[in-house]
């Protein structure tokens, strides 16, 4: 068993990571479903990058313009929601994760488009400070909610891009129009 790779079309020309927790699942009648790709990217069950896809579309964006990764490379035993170690995981492989983005931009000025809020918690040094999630995709929002690279442990400007289909950007035509304008 290999952990999925990172996906990405093209190193020299990618705009944006994607940054999902962990590949865990268990979804093929209980037993782990393992991929060759992180979320399953190009395999013959899209349903784990489906919901990123459409959004990625929404604020126009397409494969071609992201590398994809886990915070967490690897399979673990529990799934993300049921993991009570997933922070102890995700501290081991935060450096791992860093130099990996750190090489492929070493200024730091793309963004990371964070697909769950755990991650998002994990990642910002003032975790407290966080909006509530509704609050961020609230219509009513009038600025970007994003995390300063001063402020996380990737030293890179931060997205929320969660994958829930509540977040589904086509239904959050704010949050959507505020991310377009942050991307270009």
């Amino acid at each position: 068993m290999e952990n999925p790779k990172p996906f990405c079309f093209n190193i020299k020309k990618f705009k944006t990571y994607v940054l999902g927790a962990d590949p865990s699942n268990f979804s093929d009648h209980g037993k782990r479903k393992e991929f060759e790709y992180v979320f399953g990217i190009l395999s013959d069950d899209p349903r784990y990058f489906s919901g990123i896809l459409k959004n990625l579309i929404e604020v126009g964006l397409h494969l071609e313009d992201v590398y994809v990764q886990n915070i967490i490379p690897e399979y673990l035993e529990d799934e993300t929601s049921r993991n009570k170690d997933w922070e102890k995981h995700a501290k081991r492989w935060l450096p791992v994760i860093k130099t990996e983005f750190d090489k492929l931009n070493p200024e730091g000025t793309k963004p990371v488009l964070v697909t769950a809020e755990r991650i998002m918690k994990f990642l910002s040094i003032h975790s407290s400070k966080l909006p509530e999630t509704k609050e961020i995709y609230s219509d009513l929002s009038t600025s970007l909610f994003f995390v300063k690279p001063k402020d996380n442990k990737l030293h890179r400007p931060l997205l929320a891009f969660y994958r829930h289909p509540s977040y589904n950007l086509s239904k959050k035509k704010r949050y959507c129009e505020l991310i377009k304008k942050k991307l270009v």
